[in-house]
């Protein structure tokens, strides 16, 4: 496929594997085995492409799951861009997902924590794509990130939620979602 943006969530984490998941927002966490395994598929189903560029969070995570695709993309380039990391939990961090009894992706809900709101996150990631429009537009694009990131990029090209539930998308660990990018 031509003029398309994919996007590669990175592969397992410890802190996904566990129930219930931790909240690793920009921690260092590391892929593991199923993780490296899943990548691996990833880098398989990729193969083929031609990319123009990478664009690839600089969290460990996603730069393990990068590790896998570049076995067939020897020669891409790579730009690593904070602007892709994950959602910030800022105090929550590290902490296992049911200290958010609010919902965290409800822009209606306030939140009780200090950490990136969906607004912030959804502007970060705006931003990103804003200039990957316009700078590779026609282009085969690799973005390789994080889930909440995931989220936002699937709401930015297909409109915001009008009722501020944001959990009506999610993508699998190393699950691969295309965007129009023409």
């Amino acid at each position: 496929m031509f003029n398309m943006i994919y996007f590669v969530r990175h592969g397992q984490t410890y802190d996904n594997a566990v129930k219930p998941e931790i909240l690793s927002g920009h921690n260092k966490v590391k892929l593991t085995k199923a993780g490296i395994e899943q990548a691996k598929q990833t880098a398989q189903e990729l193969k083929d492409v031609k990319f123009d560029i990478c664009f690839c969070s600089p969290l460990k995570r996603a730069k393990q799951t990068l590790k896998q695709i570049k076995k067939y993309h020897k020669k891409l380039k790579v730009v690593y861009d904070v602007r892709i990391k994950e959602r910030d939990y800022g105090e929550i961090t590290n902490m296992p997902t049911t200290v958010c009894e609010f919902r965290r992706w409800n822009s209606n809900d306030p939140i009780p924590f200090d950490m990136e709101t969906i607004p912030e996150l959804f502007n970060r990631v705006g931003c990103f794509y804003n200039e990957i429009n316009q700078t590779y537009k026609g282009k085969n694009v690799l973005v390789i990130s994080h889930s909440g990131v995931a989220r936002m990029s699937y709401f930015f090209f297909n409109g915001k939620p009008e009722d501020g539930d944001w959990t009506n998308f999610y993508l699998k660990n190393a699950e691969i979602m295309q965007l129009d990018n023409d």
